[in-house]
């Protein structure tokens, strides 16, 4: 997933990151040119100021959300904006199929609400925000009910 963003430090910069749910890596991208992660403790990123300095940008997992913020000399910045309370209970409704589907239903449910995650931060209208992600939720309950079907009938 990649996030555009600006920070406080870089004002006449542009930033973007691309994240891996799978591995948890990120690459940072000033301007379009990718900046070097160090090898120490935390594995910063390395900004260059413009003045020969490199000022070091830590990225920090951010619970729920999959998108690290970057802490800069002690200062959390946010790479994309925090979810509303209630998207983030509408978006991760598909993870209770966990609690009927065990595996299956955890994983179909977890894929479903990185998604429905992901759609709320897009450009877009509300609405049709609010509509993707009751359909991917409706829909990966149907797929749901339908691999448990196929598979019972395998099974038998």
């Amino acid at each position: 997933m990649k996030y555009k963003f600006q920070l406080p430090d870089f004002r006449d910069s542009n930033f973007e990151i691309e994240t891996s749910i799978w591995t948890g890596k990120s690459k940072l991208f000033k301007d379009d040119v990718q900046i070097e992660q160090s090898k120490e403790k935390g594995r910063p990123f390395l900004i260059p100021n413009g003045t020969n300095d490199l000022v070091k940008a830590f990225p920090k997992p951010s619970f729920p959300d999959f998108i690290p913020t970057l802490e800069i000399n002690g200062v959390k910045n946010l790479i994309a904006d925090k979810l509303k309370w209630y998207q983030y209970v509408l978006g991760g409704l598909p993870i209770l199929l966990i609690f009927v589907g065990g595996l299956v239903g955890g994983v179909l449910g977890a894929l479903a609400a990185i998604t429905n995650f992901n759609i709320f931060r897009q450009e877009g209208t509300e609405a049709s925000k609010y509509l993707k992600v009751i359909g991917i939720s409706i829909m990966t309950f149907i797929l749901y009910f339908v691999l448990v079907t196929l598979i019972t009938e395998l099974i038998n």
